[in-house]
């Protein structure tokens, strides 16, 4: 029989039937993945993040940050990488969190011809040997993408992560909303509809895209490449209305006095926030569906993988038209694909001028052979395709032996 003087027994009954204490302790916990969240989803007109656990966390921690630097976005870049400037091969460490979540989903996104390529090495041009290559596997792929004229750089597309938000911020109100129809209890209704508010707010502040894209627009051509040893490289032709890269990777963030302002305010709001919250007392269950509902969705946000016009930086696989059978046009995606990283380096010297030396030093940091270093003093295309097809008659005449 149970002893109704068991004291141990009723606090332990107390805390599973109303979870009155635990869902204050979880909202200052979390505070980095609403961070990456906000990263990922800001930039439009509303930001429509759920409300969840930790954001009373994320709100001190950005208050820190506006007394200091001043910034937002505070997640350091996801990956190395670096950007070149094809046109004079300046190398910058890249800086910009936007920058390395858009090169570390690059597999998510890469567009089907590249992926084919990855698995099939592909000449810039018909040089007799693909036969050859048949079964070989590329040691780099270099892909030249141009900015989208249906999207606008700096102006995120709507996808299914944005969407989510909304989703997911109405089934919280419609869960919050049970103990009000059927007890006649509003307060989690309240809490949840407040911190709602807040959400939303706190990802309506303008130095958010300013901060994600923070670049000059200008035309010029830069790659992006994790560096030497990787297997792809992005080149992104420069358009009058697109985005510098260059300057993105830098990451300079603008200093809005404004930002201080709301910063503070939502801290002082969220603080708020966080004391009225323990005055609720009763249905608390509801509360923590609705938070853990919240964090699940923040989750899914600050990893989801996402294409380009997403992020706000809408490029597309450029592509030659060349003509077919029968003079139809026919498109040739701009991929240069070899089975040795020089081979592709050389291929695309040669067809865009100065575009392959530039990534040289990235990839050859050391002394050449003495045939490319022939190579790339010769200023004779003819001489260039002979020492290149003589290398690579070498190279399969050992490969085949």
């Amino acid at each position: 029989m149970s002893n109704p003087d068991d004291i141990p027994a009723s606090y332990f009954r107390e805390q599973w039937t109303e979870a009155a204490d635990v869902f204050t302790v979880l909202f200052i916990l979390g505070g980095d993945v609403v961070q990456l969240a906000l990263a990922a989803v800001t930039g439009d007109v509303i930001a429509p993040l759920a409300f969840s656990f930790g954001w009373v966390a994320y709100a001190i921690s950005a208050l820190l940050s506006a007394i200091g630097e001043n910034r937002l976005v505070r997640c350091p870049p996801e990956v190395s990488m670096v950007v070149i400037n094809v046109k004079n091969g300046y190398t910058r460490a890249n800086q910009s969190w936007l920058l390395s979540r858009f090169m570390k989903t690059y597999t998510y996104w890469m567009p089907a011809e590249v992926r084919d390529a990855e698995q099939n090495p592909r000449p810039a041009s018909d040089d007799g040997f693909e036969i050859q290559r048949m079964g070989g596997h590329t040691a780099l792929c270099v892909s030249v993408y141009h900015w989208s004229a249906t999207g606008k750089p700096g102006v995120p597309a709507r996808d299914w992560v944005w969407w989510s938000g909304l989703v997911v911020t109405v089934l919280q109100l419609g869960i919050a909303a049970v103990p009000f129809g059927l007890y006649d209890d509003w307060s989690v209704f309240l809490i949840t509809a407040a911190g709602t508010l807040l959400v939303y707010v706190t990802g309506t502040m303008p130095q958010w895209r300013r901060e994600k894209w923070q670049a000059r627009r200008q035309k010029k051509d830069v790659a992006l490449t994790l560096g030497n040893g990787t297997k792809h490289v992005i080149i992104v032709q420069g358009a009058d209305f697109g985005l510098d890269l260059e300057d993105l990777a830098a990451n300079i963030a603008p200093d809005m006095f404004s930002t201080r302002i709301y910063t503070f305010a939502l801290a002082v709001f969220w603080l708020l926030f966080l004391f009225t919250s323990t005055a609720a007392r009763s249905h608390t269950w509801f509360l923590l569906a609705v938070g853990g509902l919240g964090m699940l969705h923040n989750l899914t946000v600050a990893g989801a993988p996402r294409y380009p016009g997403s992020l706000g930086l809408p490029i597309e696989l450029s592509k030659n038209v060349s003509a077919g059978v029968g003079g139809t046009p026919h498109e040739d995606p701009v991929i240069f694909a070899e089975m040795k990283v020089m081979w592709t380096l050389m291929e695309l010297e040669m067809n865009y001028e100065n575009w392959g030396r530039s990534l040289l030093g990235e990839f050859f940091p050391g002394n050449l052979m003495s045939w490319e270093e022939q190579w790339w003093n010769s200023a004779d295309p003819q001489e260039r395709r002979l020492l290149l097809k003589q290398a690579k008659e070498k190279y399969f005449q050992k490969r085949t032996a």
